[in-house]
């Protein structure tokens, strides 16, 4: 039998969500993403839970900034002002537009929440989630 060598595989553990709550947050990888049976188009965001505990691991929190499609105006202008408002949130430019590379590294203050999933025939996920802060009014 062949030995493999695995360092540290005793010290990792299952990642804890963090309870509903302010913590501060980083943007660690921001993607396109397409949904497999749609044409809907998004930003999907890693957000990684910052902690001054080195023993307090969180999970990642997927985030995802649906773009406008053109198809239904007032859903476009819902999907705007949620995408405007994750800007803003994290400081990231967005006159008329925005760069992907930009958001890797931005920081921001942001309300977790938690959310159960139950697809049907699987197991619940339970995940975090970011709670968008509303825009200042001379946003």
């Amino acid at each position: 039998m062949s030995f493999i060598a695995l360092k540290g595989i005793n010290d990792v553990r299952e990642p804890t969500y963090a309870q509903e709550g302010r913590y501060p947050l980083v943007i660690i990888d921001a993607t396109m993403h397409k949904k497999e049976d749609s044409d809907s188009e998004s930003i999907r965001c890693i957000l990684e839970v910052e902690s001054n505990d080195p023993k307090v691991k969180y999970s990642n929190v997927f985030h995802y900034i649906a773009l406008p499609n053109g198809k239904d105006e007032s859903k476009d202008q819902i999907k705007m002002l949620m995408a405007k408002r994750f800007f803003h949130q994290f400081g990231i430019d967005c006159d008329n537009g925005v760069e992907l590379e930009a958001f890797v590294g931005s920081r921001a203050e942001g309300n977790l929440g938690l959310d159960t999933y139950e697809a049907p025939g699987k197991q619940p996920v339970t995940r975090n989630v970011l709670k968008l802060n509303p825009l200042p009014h001379e946003a």
